[in-house]
């Protein structure tokens, strides 16, 4: 259901941008943003592991703050099997741009890490994330480089 009203929202999105002739950047733009947005309402409901591997460019690469780059679906498999039962990771873009050549982009937002530590006490971390993002032959979005930072709670 969360899915269908996410690609509908983003069909509808689309179709007013096509009407109103906006140019192929500005398209990519909220392509981004859309497609950014259904990610984050795909790891609310598939899980975040496996929202971050149906997203992903086959060779994507994770700059995960404080540890090493992983690349590729096993590296991104492992950076997310240590997660708590439960955890939580939502996430919003704020900003999306396009390359003039239709084929990279990035999305910039803020994300919210929601799990518990050993004694069972809700523990809430905030960040903000970068994403880029390539087309893939099919016209989809996938992100191929992904890296999120700590940041304090927002105001």
């Amino acid at each position: 259901m969360m899915r269908g009203a996410a690609v509908l929202a983003c069909l509808l999105v689309l179709a007013v941008l096509l009407v109103h002739g906006v140019s192929g950047a500005e398209f990519d733009r909220a392509a981004l943003l859309a497609v950014d947005g259904e990610f984050s309402a795909a790891a609310q409901k598939i899980g975040v592991g496996e929202a971050f591997l149906r997203y992903a460019d086959p060779e994507a690469t994770m700059l995960p703050p404080g540890e090493n780059a992983v690349t590729g679906a096993t590296g991104i498999r492992a950076q997310f099997a240590e997660l708590p039962p439960g955890s939580t990771l939502a996430w919003k873009p704020f900003k999306a741009e396009a390359a003039a050549s239709g084929d990279l982009g990035y999305t910039l937002g803020t994300y919210e890490m929601r799990s518990t530590d050993a004694e069972g006490k809700l523990v809430v971390l905030y960040g903000k994330y970068c994403s880029v993002w390539k087309k893939q032959k099919d016209g989809s979005w996938k992100w191929a480089v992904d890296v999120g930072t700590p940041s304090p709670p927002p105001k």
